[in-house]
């Protein structure tokens, strides 16, 4: 029996990359030299609130702020960065005009992260790993494109299937199209109006070697369940599996990094590319940058949308030892498409970072600007403990563990999605055993 979890609970919203106060939440104090006062500041674990400020021009804002919580007053706003756990969490503001000191003690509405599951049916995916989803936010559903199996392990999985997110339904899914043979080690980014686009993975199967037979060196877009076989334009990367990619919306293109490929030979690929999607083409060019990440594959990445940066942690190297088949990097790197051209750098974030693995999940937050490591293996045997998050914005990079309520099992080679109100979905898998379950991360108290 296939079961499946469902919270059933909605996520509260956030309009905009960093949180803000709406002017509805601001009341008018008479004689104050701060004129929008909010009657409450809405601050979520791990996320960036904007508080609009409208003050006398002559006056000045001096905020305090205790409990994981940092307070920065830059033009026109009071920004609020959040960290975690706010039981404690609070924020004084003195206004000073002339020779009048205002003390303005802020209101906070606090919410916490918290895992959940949905609920259970007797029908469903069955256990699987390296399977990838699509979102659809105008149905609030998400697509499962294939995946392999378990009996023999790496075996392709033909079935897909759509996950109802409203009512926790699994229904069987028959793409359309230029559809992948059945494969998994795919990697797929959301692109624009709905839009999804997938690239590579292991395909076929020998039962003589119980080995997948090749790599998918196509790339598809995906839309309305249609799926369209892009025609490559100029010169294209190798075919790769468990590579890492992201979607650059302000130009309109991809970015591939890495790898695992098994054409023309078994190798690990460090090399980085963009595709500009063009109609139903799509052009590649090589990133050459004087300092950039050594091969790797498995990788935990997120595209930072404001900052323009795909940001890159961890993953599988090259062995050196026999007893260590991993060897699994501990850095991370930044590929920033605002210089001209690219260039990777090295990233230094507080904190202490989590053991290096490959084939975790990695959950994005594009709201909050985070990248969240869950699960993944260190030796190719187990799965590491704890959930970890990973400050994106520019200059503020930091580690975070967080011990939550309620975790799912740990596991390697899970895979998810985030929808359009900010859940982050991690489901399937295997550690322990195999899993049929999905767990959202997000806000629901």
């Amino acid at each position: 029996m296939n079961r499946l979890f469902w919270c059933g609970i909605p996520l509260l919203l956030a309009c905009s990359t960093s949180d803000s106060t709406s002017s509805a939440d601001a009341s008018t104090r008479s004689g104050s030299a701060w004129r929008n006062v909010p009657s409450a500041v809405v601050v979520y674990e791990g996320r960036t609130t904007d508080v609009p400020l409208d003050v006398d021009s002559s006056a000045s804002i001096e905020p305090t702020a205790a409990g994981n919580l940092e307070v920065e007053v830059l033009p026109g706003l009071l920004r609020i960065r959040a960290g975690y756990g706010l039981d404690d969490a609070s924020i004084e503001v003195v206004v000073v005009s002339g020779a009048e000191r205002e003390t303005i003690p802020l209101p906070l509405e606090k919410h916490a992260l918290s895992w959940r599951r949905s609920a259970w049916t007797d029908q469903g995916p069955q256990a699987r790993e390296h399977a990838v989803f699509a979102y659809d936010a105008t149905e609030n559903a998400a697509y499962m494109l294939q995946g392999s199996g378990y009996a023999p392990q790496w075996k392709p999985i033909e079935d897909s299937w759509r996950l109802d997110v409203s009512k926790g339904a699994w229904t069987p899914w028959t793409p359309r199209g230029d559809v992948p043979p059945a494969g998994g080690g795919r990697r797929l980014v959301q692109g624009r109006d709905g839009t999804a686009f997938v690239l590579g993975g292991y395909v076929g199967w020998d039962d003589a070697k119980g080995d997948t037979t090749g790599t998918d060196e196509n790339l598809y877009r995906l839309s309305g369940g249609v799926f369209t076989r892009l025609r490559n334009v100029g010169t294209t990367a190798s075919g790769r599996q468990l590579h890492a990619m992201g979607y650059d919306a302000e130009g309109d293109q991809l970015v591939v990094y890495g790898g695992f490929t098994d054409t023309p030979r078994a190798a690990i690929l460090d090399d980085t590319w963009l595709v500009a999607i063009a109609g139903d083409e799509a052009k590649w060019s090589e990133v050459r940058s004087a300092k950039a990440p050594e091969a790797r594959y498995g990788a935990f990445s997120a595209f930072d949308r404001e900052a323009r940066r795909f940001v890159v942690w961890s993953g599988a190297r090259i062995p050196t030892d026999a007893k260590d088949p991993v060897n699994a990097a501990d850095d991370a790197w930044a590929l920033d498409l605002g210089a001209s051209p690219p260039a990777w750098s090295r990233l230094s974030p507080e904190g202490t970072a989590p053991p290096g693995r490959r084939n975790g999940c990695a959950m994005h937050d594009p709201v909050g600007r985070r990248l969240f490591v869950f699960g993944g293996t260190a030796d190719a045997r187990t799965s590491e403990k704890g959930l970890f998050v990973l400050s994106l914005e520019p200059g503020h990079e930091r580690w975070s563990r967080l011990d939550l309520p309620d975790a799912p099992a740990v596991r390697s080679s899970g895979f998810g999605f985030t929808t359009s109100d900010g859940q982050m979905a991690c489901g399937f898998g295997n550690g322990d055993d195999a899993y049929t379950d999905l767990n959202f991360l997000g806000y629901f108290d």
